[in-house]
């Protein structure tokens, strides 16, 4: 999807710049507050120093969390924009805590630098309502304390993306404010805590591997957009 995105924005460009017709671009940045509730699903695999699995753990989960993300966005007729948001903020999921030790364990995840290429495609007919797709991308910082001494290595992941929503004009000004709601898929990610299948010895305290699926989320999102080039 996003090496679509690019290509189709490339083609419009060419064809535009090669006409040297520059009015039919627009140019929109935002700011938006959202609300987003996620769900997933964990499996945890221990192998000890003999590299046996002595456990399996299955963990449903599912959290709410709100941030803050910017956008810009470059439109090609009344139709059409091709768009890119970032989110500064970390979404981050509770802490999980157990005690199979002396030692509590704790391990939380942190969602950063979640960015968003999409396609925009307005529904002109129907006033400023507007539909979206594309590809997210994010990196996974897991922390945790763990009574092993274990840690897990970060990892990233990537997905896609589909959102509704809704922009109204603030009278003749450039500015519009925008109510949008998503859904967001991730692909499914493995980790470990650096132990290779099969290598599992008593120095290294054996094998802990993690492999999370049906993360996903659902978004509200509200912004305040600014429109250069605007007919």
């Amino acid at each position: 999807m996003k090496k679509i995105i690019i290509t189709l924005a490339v083609l419009l460009f060419g064809a535009t710049a090669n006409a040297r017709d520059l009015s039919m671009f627009q140019i929109t940045a935002g700011i938006a507050g959202n609300q987003s509730i996620f769900a997933g699903k964990a499996t945890e695999t221990n192998e000890n120093d003999s590299s046996a699995i002595v456990s399996t753990k299955n963990e449903s989960a599912v959290f709410m969390d709100g941030y803050q993300s910017g956008f810009i966005e470059i439109g090609v007729g009344p139709y059409i924009s091709f768009g890119y948001e970032h989110t500064p903020d970390s979404i981050s999921t509770p802490e999980n805590k157990t005690r199979e030790t002396l030692v509590e364990s704790k391990v939380s995840v942190d969602f950063n630098d979640l960015n968003t290429t999409y396609v925009k495609l307005n529904i002109t007919k129907l006033g400023g309502l507007f539909v979206k797709a594309g590809t997210v991308e994010t990196d996974l910082d897991i922390k945790e304390t763990m009574g092993s001494g274990s840690t897990y290595s970060n990892v990233s992941t990537e997905g896609t993306m589909f959102g509704l929503g809704y922009a109204q004009q603030i009278g003749d000004s450039p500015f519009d404010i925008r109510v949008e709601g998503s859904y967001m898929d991730l692909d499914n990610v493995t980790t470990s805590n650096g132990v290779a299948s099969g290598s599992a010895t008593a120095a290294n305290s054996g094998r802990n591997q993690i492999s999370t699926k049906y993360m996903e989320g659902l978004t509200g999102k509200i912004a305040l957009t600014l429109t250069l080039g605007r007919n």
